[in-house]
């Protein structure tokens, strides 16, 4: 006679939009380890298709709000629910809307409830939260069975609400065989590619800053952008790295000022990109380029590594922990002007260490950060709340 798997609830984002949290989801649902370990139910908490609208609060939203936790009760009260595995957010919108509730009405009907932090700024962005909130957020913490974060020395987001023998660390996993390292692809000399959110905290507007300087030493290097753009910030405010204020820029001003200067043919703005068109962006990329001011692990500078490129990232969230200067890419602080173009010239000065750090980023992906891999360290933590 079969062992019945444990119910396991996922709830959270999936495809589209194509994006690293909705990725992420889906590997996890489709992961043949945690599919023979649970048996998995799913509730989607995303309606919108396109990353500039999350967030947008209209009618549509306030619908799916009831829609969503219609769902959820229907599903918690008529199915014997286990576990809830669930990604919070960094914001206080989104806590009030959502989270809060979905840890509540789990606790209520007696469910371990696993949180996710997929990012490194709550704990930043809970201290200019409401008194109300705050105690809100604190409650519902405080019932909280186990809590990750992408990076150790990220334990501390949920203190003291959450112990930290009740936090775990899940690194970002990547599907090694979707994205790989093809020796016959040719390689664009000078093409410098950025995946991810046009905004001021992603660091977009600070590359747009060095261009003219980095393009009259390298006439032929091309900066491609693929993503959307868009005006504000949702969800980081803040420098993760000194923990400042991050002072906003308009990104579609600073595109302006690029297409109207003699440097225009050196940008390049994709738009978004998925399937085999942003793989094949990335196959043929000299350099993978990550800015960011606040990340938890990003899912796009893995997706680079796979595939055999060299990196240019600021040590922020996992990044700090898991990835070396001058050995898989070279880092720079955020907001640091200077050291980004130091770092960006060192690694467009050396084909060969260009060449060397790729191959040596592919093995460590494959050896380190396999959906195979992260997934056998997933399962572990559930089975352990489990049987907490």
């Amino acid at each position: 006679m079969h062992k019945q798997r444990p119910k396991i609830l996922f709830i959270g984002p999936a495809p589209p939009p194509y994006s690293g949290p909705e990725l992420s989801m889906q590997q996890f649902l489709e992961s043949k380890t945690l599919n023979e370990a649970f048996e998995i139910k799913f509730l989607k908490t995303n309606f919108r298709k396109d990353n500039t609208k999350k967030g947008k609060v209209d009618v549509s939203m306030i619908s799916y709000f009831f829609i969503f936790f219609f769902k959820l009760i229907k599903l918690l009260f008529t199915n014997r629910i286990q576990c809830v595995y669930y990604p919070i957010t960094p914001t206080q919108v989104g806590w009030l809307g959502r989270d809060i509730w979905v840890i509540l009405l789990s606790k209520l009907r007696g469910t371990k409830v696993v949180i996710h932090l997929r990012g490194s700024h709550f704990k930043l962005n809970f201290q200019q939260f409401k008194g109300v909130v705050k105690s809100l957020i604190g409650f519902s913490l405080r019932r909280v069975d186990n809590a990750i974060v992408q990076a150790e020395y990220l334990r501390d987001q949920f203190e003291p609400y959450v112990k930290h023998s009740k936090t775990a660390v899940l690194y970002q996993a990547m599907d090694i065989d979707q994205y790989s390292f093809d020796k016959s692809v040719n390689v664009e000399q000078g093409k410098i590619l950025v995946i991810g959110h046009m905004t001021k905290a992603k660091g977009y507007t600070d590359i747009l800053k060095i261009i003219p300087e980095i393009c009259q030493e390298f006439p032929y290097v091309k900066f491609y952008f693929a993503g959307n753009m868009r005006k504000g910030e949702r969800g980081v405010f803040y420098n993760q790295y000194t923990g400042e204020r991050i002072t906003y820029e308009d990104p579609f001003e600073a595109e302006d000022r690029i297409l109207q200067s003699v440097y225009k043919g050196n940008y390049v703005n994709l738009g978004i990109i998925t399937g085999q068109d942003k793989i094949k962006h990335l196959q043929t990329t000299d350099i993978f380029l990550t800015a960011s001011y606040s990340e938890g692990f990003s899912r796009s500078l893995l997706e680079s590594m796979s595939v055999g490129k060299p990196i240019l990232f600021t040590p922020v969230g996992a990044h700090r922990e898991v990835f070396k200067d001058e050995i898989h890419g070279y880092s720079f602080r955020p907001g640091e002007l200077k050291e980004f173009k130091t770092a960006l010239r060192k690694i467009l000065s050396d084909k060969q260490k260009r060449n060397e750090m790729g191959y040596r980023n592919r093995q460590y992906v494959v050896n380190e950060f396999s959906i195979e891999k992260i997934s056998e360290n997933f399962k572990e933590i559930i089975s352990n709340t489990l049987a907490s």
